[in-house]
């Protein structure tokens, strides 16, 4: 036994050897490397992909990319955030490189261990799913270059194509793709991933679709079975919609669910997606019965936030709002959903509050969504941030305008009505004080009868005899009359407190005082200094709102509606001119031509001098559309240009007629500003100082209005 084991350790030996080119030494290390390091090697690859697979968050809202990997740009959450499975992938790099070290056998210019080829490529492709395109490149070049006969040569081919593509060589990549496709040698999964890789390049090109429909139904028909199989035909089913074939479409989502080895996920979603397809044709209750037996299936929980996204979807479709609202909260608020599905039902939350014209509440959703996405540099988020910023200002007006008219209206009441109205408030608070503690004792009594049904004598499970515990506690030790300090009493010290002193519990608090209704009527302030400030504000308020509802939201009914309510407070003269000029432009726009003539007439005779007059009877409208689109740009730098040139009566000879032909143009703004100089030129402060004024009115959004307003606070 002895000489045997000496046999042995001198044969390992012999063979352990890199150097010689002996059969014995070349299939040790050949078994080793397939065996040893490239198996665990290969193992933790396959690990990191399915974690790839598994936890990858697709948006389903819009067409996948055809990897699900997190190093898209889309999807890119941070410049230093670790790609999916990077622990395992580069476990895998490791064993490869450890494998290349200890058994490559490069004798005389040539590899003699037929294993080394499929540690580089492990290298190659670990590098390529941690997002180390470059280096992997060089690893599948090598490859190429001295294993050209290799049995892996033609996925070399595919991987050295799809790292060409990350690296925004998409043409080389999608030639070398497109030659290798002409091979009738290649296997159908090798034929899959090229027609993957061509996918890949063509999602870099807009208006692309046809192409990539094209390559996606080449790349099932290599191969229909597998996680790859599942995504290509997902994709494929989108594409179609998206072409408006609903039929081919359908075909493409069944041939999702019927996949051999494809991901559970897309086949719960591929139904979702059928549903879509055909959501405004079908009855509401044949949609919602297919998505409730969904529900019902435990081993859906995990997809619970995109089942109820779903339903409110289709109450959505059928214009049953409040329960598409309900849902999308549901699905917000489920614990399931995913940080994608949260940002679509977040977006839903805040259409249906817009399309509303609730946009305060619309704001808050969208300023939420904003928080919650991952991706802030993603389309979707940049978009809504837009449409956050639009509505900031005018929800800041609204709370303005709400706040202006409650304190307006409770000055304006007599002290009876006053009474009656904070005596219903008063009832209102404390009906929700009592609903929000029945809440609370309700739970508690919950609480208290899990497990625990034949304990309710015992004192730390009955919430009733706690309460008469406490209450025992503070008469038996007198909590509420303390009359020393008992430490300074210990130390010798004399600390009496002064017994005229009121306990704490027969001290009013705010907290008692908001049932009184003088604690309110208490605080009303009616110096008419002070109404009249807060009669000016809420004009003003009234005013931009009319404005932002028209300019930035195209609401014209809701800026009519302020518009008209500021003409009946009566304000000073510069908001009644601006708001007879609004009206008169929209009812115009909305070819209500008499009213529009009504607000005309009313410039005509109030204000013949006005800029606003002006404006409403300019008729070079029909001239100035048909001249260049940049002609009023060309115009503004010509006055500017005489401005700085110190050619103050031409540049006002020129802005004038300007300021009539170009008030409706994106730059009036620009141009009010630089007519607001000049006159400063002319006549001094107190003119430059009421053109000011007239811009921040006239313009009140804009960004020249803002600088108005601090040349105004300066002065």
């Amino acid at each position: 036994m002895k000489h045997y084991f000496l046999y042995i350790s001198a044969f390992l030996l012999l063979a352990c050897s890199t150097r010689k080119d002996k059969f014995v030494n070349r299939q040790y290390h050949a078994l080793v490397t397939k065996y040893n390091v490239v198996y665990n090697g290969k193992l933790a690859f396959k690990k990191g992909l399915e974690k790839v697979e598994n936890t990858y968050q697709d948006n389903f809202n819009e067409i996948l990319p055809i990897e699900p990997f997190s190093f898209y740009a889309d999807q890119e959450v941070d410049g230093d955030a670790q790609p999916i499975g990077q622990v395992d992938f580069e476990r895998a790099e490791e064993k490869a490189v450890k494998a290349i070290q200890k058994h490559s056998m490069l004798i005389g210019g040539e590899e003699r261990n037929s294993q080394i080829d499929e540690a580089y490529l492990l290298l190659a492709k670990s590098r390529y799913y941690t997002k180390r395109f470059g280096p992997a490149l060089e690893s599948f070049e090598y490859i190429i270059k001295n294993y050209p006969s290799a049995s892996l040569i033609y996925e070399t081919v595919v991987w050295r194509a799809k790292a060409n593509i990350h690296l925004d060589n998409a043409d080389f990549g999608k030639r070398a793709l497109k030659r290798l496709l002409t091979s009738s040698k290649i296997s159908p999964k090798i034929r899959q991933q090229a027609e993957v890789g061509v996918i890949m390049a063509y999602q870099k090109t807009p208006d692309s679709l046809d192409q990539i429909t094209t390559h996606l139904e080449a790349a099932l028909e290599a191969l229909d079975k597998g996680t790859t199989a599942s995504r290509v035909a997902f994709t494929l089913g989108q594409v179609y919609r998206k072409q408006g074939q609903i039929e081919k479409s359908d075909k493409a989502f069944d041939k999702v669910i019927n996949t051999q080895g494809g991901l559970y996920k897309f086949k719960v979603q591929a139904r979702l997606e059928k549903i879509n397809n055909h959501i405004e044709d079908y009855t509401t209750q044949e949609f919602l019965d297919e998505v409730n037996h969904l529900i019902s299936v435990t081993k859906n929980r995990p997809y619970l936030g995109a089942l109820l996204y779903e339903k409110g979807l289709i109450y959505q479709a059928s214009d049953s709002i409040i329960l598409a609202k309900q849902f999308f909260t549901e699905s917000v608020q489920s614990p399931k959903s995913d940080v994608s599905q949260k940002v679509l039902s977040y977006e839903k939350l805040g259409d249906l509050s817009y399309d509303l014209k609730k946009y305060e509440s619309a704001k808050s959703y969208y300023d939420t969504l904003i928080n919650v996405a991952q991706n802030k540099k993603s389309r979707r988020v940049i978009r809504i941030k837009r449409k956050s910023s639009s509505l900031e200002k005018i929800v800041n007006i609204q709370k303005e305008a709400k706040v202006n008219d409650s304190l307006l209206k409770i000055a304006s009441m007599n002290n009876v009505d006053l009474n009656t109205y904070f005596e219903n408030y008063i009832q209102k608070i404390q009906e929700q004080e009592k609903q929000t503690r029945l809440r609370e004792l309700k739970l508690l009594a919950g609480q208290n009868n899990i497990g625990f049904a034949d304990k309710t004598d015992w004192y730390f499970y009955n919430s009733t005899e706690r309460i008469k515990g406490k209450t025992a506690f503070k008469e038996m030790w007198n909590l509420n009359l303390k009359k020393q300090n008992w430490y300074a009493v210990s130390l010798g010290i004399k600390n009496d407190v002064d017994e005229g002193t009121k306990p704490l519990e027969e001290e009013k608090t705010p907290s008692e005082n908001k049932y009184k209704v003088a604690f309110y009527t208490s605080t009303i302030n009616r110096d008419p200094q002070f109404l009249d400030s807060i009669t000016k504000s809420r004009n003003l308020n009234y005013y931009e709102l009319g404005n932002a509802y028209y300019s930035q939201l195209a609401e014209n009914n809701l800026a009519i509606e302020k518009l008209e309510t500021l003409i009946l407070f009566d304000p000073k003269n510069d908001l009644k001119i601006g708001a007879y000029y609004k009206l008169y432009k929209i009812y115009k726009e909305s070819d209500d031509f008499t009213k529009a003539n009504l607000y005309k007439q009313k410039l005509l005779q109030e204000y013949p001098s006005s800029s606003f007059t002006k404006l409403a009877n300019n008729n070079n409208e029909v001239d100035v559309a048909k001249e260049a689109a940049d002609s009023y740009i060309t115009c503004y730098e010509t006055i500017y240009e005489l401005y700085k040139l110190n050619s103050i009566e031409a540049a006002k000879e020129e802005i004038d007629v300007a300021l009539i032909k170009y008030g409706e143009t994106d730059l009036a703004p620009k141009y009010a500003l630089l007519n607001a100089y000049l006159i400063a030129k002319q006549q001094g402060k107190e003119a430059f100082e009421k053109e000011l004024k007239d811009l921040s009115f006239r313009y009140p959004n804009s960004t020249e209005a803002e600088k108005a307003k601090e040349l105004l606070n300066k002065k």
